[in-house]
């Protein structure tokens, strides 16, 4: 597990060079009829070879990526296996871990007690959880903007020796608190905006303490039943639903580690759950939208805050990430790595999903960054060919990618 990180991890490349997408074919496609029709046979090569390129650059045994444009075209492509050990395909109906886009879904469950007046954005932490440092002026917006300082448990050494060890050690949300009670704030409240997965298992707290019932019960009932997400889960165990794709680490020696089984309370309301690439779909339009919270909720939520020193316009607001106008959220875990953002002005979608990652990849990142750039060159302001485009990493999002 790599030990340092910042927010969003920032190369500047060249967009060709990084995915190996030709001259010849990186141009902005042609319109598709609708998108039912498909796009055209060059953008679909196009969007192939920008797959499978990231997934041989980063050695990931599959991956899958799925793109929907409205009035434009529709794209969903598995490539490689889902296990080394049998040879099976990679399929898009395959089951992965979602790590931090679980805090999306977490954001909304606490928007949602928000809309019915049982939270304030502006409720003191410790009104709900006690006993972390600046607790009784950290608020519920700061956990959610990532401007509360809460030290991020992720990022503790002995945390991070235990969790490679044994991906399934016992662990939960008061063992995270445990952690970041040793350590300093990283910040005084509202001072910074910096990535922490510790905001979002005290969120799930939150959610818990309010509502009287577990996290994963109020996600299920609030918004997967409503969107009809039925392939969608907060696990109470090790198990996988099935389909699923098995989950790899590379190991020192260059070998794939089966970390399929993990424990859910390590990453719990920061990224415990699990997915499958349709379902994402459904959830990056819903969020995108607003589509379970109010009106002004919504807006509250879609006000970010800027991380500094990016090569993209990148800001995250209230459990959303914002870059170049595209919203969504991304998630990085042992074995999983996923992206899921949304195109308001062209109600455009794009998923991708990985079966190879450690707690900080984010290659189905840059993966979404070269099909956007690639569909929607005019959102990150140069030509698509040759253009040198900021590519960033998600953060550590342990629990969350």
């Amino acid at each position: 597990m790599r030990r340092s990180r910042t927010a969003l991890v920032v190369a500047v490349v060249s967009l060709a060079a990084l995915l190996g997408v030709p001259a010849s074919v990186a141009e902005q496609p042609a319109r598709a009829s609708a998108e039912a029709a498909g796009f055209s046979p060059r953008t679909e090569r196009a969007l192939d070879e920008i797959v499978k390129t990231g997934m041989a650059a980063s050695g990931s045994p599959g991956m899958a990526a799925g793109v929907w444009i409205p009035g434009r075209g529709r794209y969903a492509e598995a490539f490689g296996v889902a296990d080394i050990t049998t040879g099976r395909p990679f399929r898009l109906n395959d089951h992965v871990r979602i790590a931090s886009i679980t805090k999306s879904l977490t954001a909304t469950a606490v928007l949602q007690l928000v809309d019915r007046g049982r939270l304030r954005l502006g409720d003191t932490l410790s009104s709900y959880v006690r006993g972390i440092p600046n607790g009784t002026t950290i608020t519920v917006r700061q956990l959610l903007n990532m401007s509360a300082g809460v030290y991020d448990y992720t990022m503790d050494e002995e945390f991070g020796r235990d969790f490679d060890a044994d991906p399934r050690m016992p662990f939960g949300p008061r063992d995270a608190i445990r952690i970041v009670q040793r350590h300093e704030p990283s910040f005084a409240p509202g001072e910074q905006v910096s990535y922490s997965d510790s905001n979002y298992v005290l969120l799930g707290l939150i959610v818990q303490r309010v509502t009287d019932r577990p996290l994963g019960q109020v996600i299920r009932h609030r918004i997967l039943k409503p969107l009809g997400m039925s392939h969608t889960s907060y696990p109470n165990g090790f198990a996988m639903p099935e389909p699923h794709a098995r989950g790899y680490v590379e190991a020192a020696d260059g070998s794939l580690r089966d970390v399929t089984r993990i424990n859910p309370g390590v990453a719990s309301g920061a990224g415990a759950m699990i997915s499958t690439l349709g379902d994402l779909r459904i959830w990056a339009r819903a969020l995108a939208k607003g589509t379970l919270l109010s009106r002004e909720t919504h807006r509250k939520q879609l006000q970010t805050q800027p991380f500094p020193g990016q090569a993209l316009d990148v800001g995250y607001g209230l459990g959303v990430l914002e870059i170049n106008d595209f919203l969504g959220h991304n998630g990085a875990i042992y074995g999983y790595g996923t992206a899921m953002f949304y195109l308001p002005r062209a109600q455009a979608t794009i998923v991708v999903e990985t079966n190879l990652s450690t707690n900080f990849s984010g290659v189905p990142l840059t993966v979404f960054l070269g099909i956007a750039n690639y569909l929607f060159p005019r959102e990150f302001g140069a030509a698509t060919t040759g253009s040198r485009l900021g590519t960033s990493a998600a953060g550590p999002l342990l629990t969350a990618r």
